[in-house]
């Protein structure tokens, strides 16, 4: 018999070497739980190309590195069990030879931890090449994201209004979408470099003031983030100022898991807002997003007063981050509708199986219009595998090869009537407990504590209804530190262990200053 033109191949597995450092946190923000075939293919040579683009406009480090190199030990992400993974050896490289900020303040702010016994080594040997390259980088970004912000949103609004007319045209709008994803990944990463690179410098203003932690009130109150926007905007919803369909044509793009390319959008499944609209509508109108922001401004306000930072800077940087992210998830969802239209194509020609099966392709195979049924035995060995991945999970961080963890042993892992993590959001909030894993199946009521693995953007409307927010995973510029600082919720982040300590309907208090999460009273 003759070999396969499919090799039947698992990309969702790397094998690393014995002495490298992974971490899932922050990659788990963007890629929750185990990836598609497609979805990883789709993220993982864009955003290592991305990235490494994005030191070379900061001079950081010379073009010949923006080859993705061919051992994962040289990468800066990799996948493992199909969950995304950073290679901390080497951010911390890049981290030492970057001006303003070092391997350890990214892999403590970025990452959410800081190992003993490992230092920091600070060069200058690009320093010449930063300063030539970077300062015009950081001037031309707010009106290069604003470009690609603007273009996205068009091609967005075009595609998904107007379905495909055939699987021809849905691969030409995957193309583009991938084409225009990696586009936006370039500055958005930039933007991202440029808010830790801040936060780390108004973070020692304030030390050496004697003040440690004013950094968290001093970056609330900036104004200008997009998930800001989408909140007043379905509040304007919940008060009947605005449309549902208006509100989907804008924000429609995201969703629940909303950076796996498998999953359902709001525009698909709007399920989730018209829940969402409920619980808005119950609340008053002090807690809408308009006092929130006003609190915000004010709170900011008297942090400057104790400490003059360069907040200007912040103002003008920190927001950026999340237009970036905005274009690339628009551009997402437009390669989710496309790859949609391909999979029923597929399956109605008897190439796969379920039209579903198109998300266990790979970005090339999506692309190829000759694509024959003897794919089916490469997506059923996909299939197989993570299915098998799903009952897993991995440690937050490990060096060399992961050993996962059943899901069993890990969530049943820890007790206490105390934990900690990082302060990131300054308050004190005090309420009932709601363990949520999934949004739409675990509503949050007005005035508990929202408990949870990690955010996106699809969660931020949430976060009006949160008193307090207790996640697992991330860091001082993870999405949800910084939405919980510009909302002022109090945060507490990288408990590691709070979905699997807490219960619904403990009572807790969530110090946000502190980094501690007390549980006053077990629920019933």
């Amino acid at each position: 018999m003759a070999p396969s033109r499919y090799p039947v191949t698992d990309p969702l597995h790397d094998r690393s070497g014995p002495d490298t450092f992974w971490t899932t946190v922050n990659a788990a923000e963007a890629l929750p739980g185990v990836s598609t075939p497609l979805n990883w293919s789709w993220f993982g040579d864009a955003v290592e190309r991305a990235f490494r683009w994005t030191f070379v406009d900061m001079g950081v480090l010379h073009p010949a590195a923006t080859v993705v190199p061919a051992s994962v030990d040289d990468r800066l992400w990799g996948v493992f069990y199909g969950r995304a993974a950073a290679n901390l050896d080497t951010f911390r490289r890049l981290g030492d030879l970057t001006p303003g900020t070092s391997g350890d303040a990214i892999e403590r702010q970025i990452f959410g931890t800081l190992r003993d016994g490992v230092e920091s080594h600070p060069s200058r040997r690009r320093y010449p090449f930063v300063a030539a390259r970077l300062p015009r980088a950081a001037l031309a970004l707010p009106n290069v994201l604003a470009g690609h912000r603007g273009a996205v949103e068009e091609f967005w609004r075009a595609s998904v209004l107007t379905p495909p007319a055939d699987a021809a045209e849905a691969r030409s709008r995957f193309a583009d979408a991938a084409a225009r994803f990696e586009a936006v990944m370039r500055p958005h990463t930039l933007a991202a470099m440029l808010a830790q690179g801040l936060y780390e410098q108004v973070s020692k203003l304030a030390s050496a003031a004697g003040m440690p932690g004013l950094e968290n009130r001093l970056m609330t109150g900036l104004g200008g983030f997009e998930e800001t926007r989408l909140m007043r905007e379905l509040w304007a919803v919940s008060r009947r100022e605005r449309t549902l369909d208006d509100f989907l044509g804008a924000h429609g793009y995201h969703g629940p898991t909303e950076g796996e390319i498998s999953s359902r959008s709001w525009r698909e499944d709007p399920a989730p807002v018209r829940q969402l609209l409920e619980t808005y509508r119950s609340m008053d109108e002090s807690a809408g997003p308009a006092a929130v922001e006003a609190a915000r401004i004010a709170e900011r306000a008297q942090a400057t007063a104790a400490l003059l930072a360069a907040l200007p800077a912040a103002r003008r940087y920190l927001p950026l981050r999340e237009v970036g992210k905005t274009a690339f998830l628009q551009s997402l969802d437009t390669a989710r509708a496309a790859a949609r239209v391909v999979g029923e194509d597929l399956a109605r020609r008897g190439v796969a199986g379920d039209p579903d099966d198109a998300f266990y392709l790979t970005v090339a195979e999506m692309a190829d219009p000759t694509l024959s049924d003897g794919i089916k035995e490469a997506v059923a060995l996909r299939r197989e595998r993570r299915d098998e991945y799903l009952k897993f999970k991995l440690p937050e961080s490990w060096t060399g090869q992961p050993e996962a963890i059943p899901v069993t042993a890990a969530e049943a892992a820890g007790e206490g009537s105390e934990i900690s993590g990082l302060a990131v959001s300054p308050g004190v909030a005090e309420g009932r407990a709601r363990v949520v894993r999934d949004p739409l199946a675990d509503p949050l009521e007005p005035g508990e504590i929202l408990v949870c693995e990690t955010t996106d953007p699809s969660w931020t409307s949430l976060f009006l209804v949160a008193a307090g927010l207790v996640i697992d995973i991330g860091g001082a510029l993870s999405h949800g530190a910084i939405l919980a600082r510009e909302l002022g919720v109090p945060c507490v982040i990288n408990t590691r262990v709070g979905t699997a300590v807490l219960r619904t309907g403990d009572v807790l208090r969530v110090d946000g200053d502190a980094g501690r999460v007390e549980v006053l009273r077990s629920g019933p």
